[in-house]
């Protein structure tokens, strides 16, 4: 069975890297104990903290048009709720062409 939960994901990224949660976390600007508890599945990332961890780790994000105003906003926190509940690889495309999609018509409103 694939692990499908964001910590895991993050500390399996960052141990292939070589990179210690204490060097991740000065460079993404959060306490260390914080970065364990995102890794250990205790805390929920922001989508601005995800971003600057995925930037760290040089691993892109989905969408690079997301402006940064919208980072904070609590529909991505729910979104991302949303995609990492997907039980499978191709439920989390579903669920990401479904944001997408709702997002485009956000846009367009």
């Amino acid at each position: 069975m694939r692990d499908n939960n964001i910590g895991n994901k993050i500390k399996a990224l960052r141990k292939s890297q070589g990179v210690t949660q204490e060097q991740l976390a000065e460079k993404v600007g959060i306490d260390d104990k914080h970065l364990s508890k995102i890794e250990n599945n205790k805390h929920q990332p922001s989508y601005a903290t995800l971003c600057k961890i995925a930037e760290a780790l040089d691993f892109p994000l989905v969408d690079n048009d997301i402006k940064n105003e919208d980072m904070e906003n609590p529909i991505y926190v729910k979104s991302l709720k949303v995609l990492n509940s997907a039980q499978n690889d191709e439920e989390r495309l579903n669920y990401l062409e479904a944001l997408k999609l709702v997002q485009k018509i956000m846009k367009n409103k």
